[in-house]
């Protein structure tokens, strides 16, 4: 007889798989955060005007504004930046600082899949990956600690980063430091997910 009862509905037993086909469940494990990254997910006010994210605070003024003060103390900016990315295909290759500190924001209708690697030597999460997707309305705010290398892939065509940092760029002595976009440790990062 094929498959057996549960409940009310017919189930089937891994026996009743043709040979070849996996017959253990997937599994969906939590990716662990690599240490002093930060995300904080952000308030969007919508009416039929549009839309409005706030971004930075350096203190909290009445209920609700709390959670982003508190996030950016100690996050003094030395440069605000925009990026955007009009080239399809492309990924903004991953690089680290030793100094400087950045907070990301990808701003609507933008989309991008940010790509982490903890280069740090005596780090707890030393040699962990994290992936982080924001925009499309998953409006949040990435920190990302000197030490940590950091990229993205554009999933929408323009797309757009908006980023603050913690020390403003100097070309003669650049806090900026190369890891190849295709490192063995986050080369298979980048591809959409088909499962």
């Amino acid at each position: 007889m094929l498959g057996f009862t549960r409940g009310d509905a017919m189930a089937l037993s891994p026996y009743d798989i043709l040979d070849g086909f996996e017959t253990t469940s997937k599994s969906y494990p939590r990716p662990q955060p690599i240490a002093d990254v930060e995300v904080l997910p952000l308030q969007r006010f919508v009416d039929d005007r549009g839309l409005f994210v706030e971004i930075y605070r350096t203190r909290a003024t009445h209920a609700g504004t709390e959670k982003l003060a508190s996030y950016c103390a100690g996050v003094a900016p030395a440069q605000l930046n925009f990026s955007l990315v009009t080239a399809s295909n492309h990924i903004k290759g991953l690089h680290y600082h030793l100094k400087q500190t950045d907070v990301w924001f990808c701003p609507p209708p933008s989309k991008m899949k940010v790509v982490l690697l903890d280069v740090r030597r005596d780090s707890s999460t030393s040699g962990r990956t994290q992936v982080v997707v924001l925009g499309e309305g998953h409006d949040a705010l990435v920190k990302i600690p000197p030490g940590v290398a950091h990229g993205y892939r554009p999933l929408t065509l323009p797309c757009g980063l908006f980023y603050l940092v913690t020390d403003c760029f100097d070309l003669e002595a650049p806090d900026e430091y190369r890891v190849a976009w295709d490192h063995p440790l986050v080369h298979h990062l980048w591809q959409t997910k088909n499962e």
